[in-house]
């Protein structure tokens, strides 16, 4: 059988008969005081870059929110920042992209002309009627020349809706829309 070994306490120095505490009870240099401190300070540091990653620049640059973004640009806005296709399209004239801005609740067209006269385009946010027809409540329009890109201003509002894009060739005799399916966004 082996012999146990007792280990005494370790004894402070400048006060016979103290015991030190090894869980840390004694603290002659305020050691536990600086990491209790540091941790809270890293906590803070923490929470503070965790508040600036968790919010997205889009949520501080928009200016504008549905009807208030109606007829305003979206690069302007601020929309833009956090911005996708909703659907694209390959109409008369060019080739469209139905834009949403989930900050701004609003929709837009970006366009590219292919034709050889280049496109022009409008974007609906329609109602559907009782007869299976649209009512259409408020559109914006984009003209782009072959070869360019450009976007129209934005159809805002505060509900879901139904939009759809149309297209035609720019300056063309045959002027007539050619329309999209309706795309619902809520």
């Amino acid at each position: 059988m082996l012999p146990v070994l007792e280990v005494a306490q370790p004894r402070f120095p400048d006060r016979p008969g103290q015991v030190i505490d090894t869980a840390g009870s004694f603290d002659p240099i305020g050691v536990n005081v600086l990491k209790q401190r540091l941790v809270s300070l890293t906590i803070a540091a923490a929470a503070l870059i965790g508040c600036t990653v968790a919010a997205s620049p889009a949520a501080y640059a928009a200016s504008c929110y549905g009807r208030t973004c109606s007829n305003k640009g979206p690069k302007g806005t601020g929309c833009d920042a956090d911005s996708f296709n909703l659907r694209a399209f390959v109409l008369k004239g060019g080739y469209y992209e139905l834009r949403w801005s989930k900050t701004c609740h609003a929709a837009w067209i970006r366009a590219s002309g292919a034709g050889a006269a280049g496109a022009s385009a409008v974007i609906q946010r329609v109602l559907l009627d009782g007869g299976g027809g649209v009512d259409v409540q408020e559109e914006r329009a984009v003209a782009v020349s072959k070869g360019q890109l450009d976007w129209s201003n934005m159809v805002g509002t505060n509900y879901g809706s139904y939009y759809r894009v149309c297209g035609t060739y720019f300056g063309f005799p045959d002027s007539t829309l050619d329309c999209s399916p309706l795309v619902y966004q809520d």
